[in-house]
């Protein structure tokens, strides 16, 4: 019998109560029996445990030997959306592999993907060669037909609804107006109408990137998939960690030169576009460096 205090503290689950509200404690309340459950069901045994915001993960093996991560959501779409997702990506090896699940519980079980450090935790971006190399993976979606999953533009007005809510904070409010964000708000809007629409991975930041050794690459997890301008995807490296403008366009030029029909004045226009609401998630957590501050100029530039 697994000990409830492992499957759920108390840290996740209030983290699970911030983000659900107080009707998840049912869901939290039958996890460990749910988890149980899986494990004599898959033949898991579970080592580690890490608490997300939507879900909550554990790290453990199959059969004995095989690693695997099983992840529990009381969010169904969620579960149902990122099962859509990795199935349409089945074929490539820069998207981590959905190994089963039970879509009316909220499981998924996955692949471990070793040795699995995180983009964010090196001290500078991939290289360009291998961000063009997942971003190109993720573009075969073989079999996903646009149906099933929120648009682009669906996605956007969740997202920037989401962040105008902490405008308020105090570490946000004297750098960034109401005004820069609905600007940013209105390009973001514009861009996600049309573009090359594709299966978007959605939430593609360096900590959903993982290093799976020299053979495969880099490898993408946890998406929020939806549907829409392909562009949409490659944000995050452009900007990461970047200290000036002149940074933003050479990364933007490379990874537009090794990426098929990647635009750059896409790209550049999507960065513009998202940098306040980027900005504004930096400052929440203290984080005024040298990239929040280019952020902020960027999206003053709208």
């Amino acid at each position: 019998m697994l000990d409830p205090d492992f499957v759920l503290d108390d840290e996740g689950r209030n983290r699970l109560i911030t983000r659900f509200g107080a009707g998840v404690d049912v869901w939290c309340t039958v996890l460990p029996e749910l988890v149980e459950q899986y494990c004599l069901r898959w033949h898991l045994e579970l080592d580690t445990v890490m608490a997300g915001n939507t879900s909550r993960v554990f790290i453990g093996r199959q059969h004995g030997d095989r690693g695997v991560v099983l992840k529990l959501t009381p969010d169904l779409t969620i579960a149902n959306e990122e099962a859509i997702a990795l199935r349409a990506w089945a074929a490539t090896p820069h998207a981590v592999d959905l190994l089963d699940a039970d879509l009316e519980t909220g499981a998924l079980l996955l692949e471990n993907i070793e040795p699995g450090t995180k983009a964010s935790d090196q001290p500078e971006p991939p290289p360009v060669r291998e961000i063009a190399e997942l971003l190109a993976g993720l573009r075969e979606a073989a079999g996903y037909d646009g149906g099933h999953l929120p648009t682009l533009a669906q996605g956007m007005e969740s997202m920037f609804s989401r962040i105008g809510g902490l405008l308020k904070n105090p570490r946000v409010s004297p750098l960034v107006s109401p005004q820069v964000l609905a600007d940013g708000h209105r390009k973001a809007r514009e861009l996600a109408s049309d573009g090359p629409a594709g299966l978007l991975h959605g939430d593609l930041h360096l900590s959903n990137i993982l290093g799976a050794g020299p053979a495969r690459g880099l490898v993408a997890i946890d998406p929020r998939p939806g549907f829409g301008d392909l562009t949409f995807d490659a944000i995050d490296w452009t900007l990461d960690r970047a200290a000036s403008t002149d940074e933003v366009r050479e990364r933007i030029g490379q990874l537009c030169g090794l990426v098929p029909d990647l635009d750059p004045d896409r790209l550049w226009q999507w960065c513009q576009a998202t940098a306040a609401a980027l900005a504004v998630l930096r400052l929440r957590h203290r984080s005024h460096d040298g990239t929040t501050q280019l952020l902020l100029r960027l999206a003053a530039g709208i």
